[in-house]
């Protein structure tokens, strides 16, 4: 019986043990930011399936939130080409334990982003991803961006 007792207890503690190593790992929340200004910049490169295969494009601007609310004033270039100035409010919504922080600039001729914070040294950054353009459609080009608090 002792032996027994033995086993079972070994059993229950590797599968116990086991189990630990299976949980699914968690993001830290991102809250939106509620009294922020940051200057943006981001730069991406079409793919090759696109109709302008490698074609460039860079964005400057800044991203304001007053109470929680954010805007964005953008300027940039695509494949050599300048771009009227962007300036859209949008929504944020914060991010959770499964999910990225979204800012969604689509109602106002905007992109949406996907984003994370980052507090290096007292300096917030926001890291953002542009997850779709204007017209709220899927870029094909890979869009990353960076927003160091001013």
């Amino acid at each position: 019986m002792k032996r027994f007792a033995l086993i079972l207890g070994f059993i229950c503690a590797v599968v116990c043990w086991g189990n630990a190593f299976a949980t699914a790992p968690t993001m830290p929340l991102t809250p939106c930011p509620t009294t922020f200004t940051c200057a943006f910049d981001a730069a991406e490169v079409r793919p090759l399936t696109d109709a302008t295969p490698g074609a460039p494009a860079v964005y400057v601007g800044y991203l304001s939130f007053n109470a929680g609310v954010p805007t964005l004033d953008s300027l940039g270039t695509g494949n050599g080409i300048a771009q009227t100035l962007v300036t859209a409010v949008g929504t944020c919504t914060a991010g959770t334990i499964s999910a990225m922080g979204v800012l969604d600039f689509t109602a106002n001729s905007g992109p949406k982003f996907e984003f994370v914070s980052d507090n290096r040294s007292g300096v917030l950054e926001l890291r953002v991803m542009i997850v779709a353009d204007s017209g709220n459609v899927t870029p094909s080009a890979v869009n990353l961006g960076t927003c160091t608090q001013q």
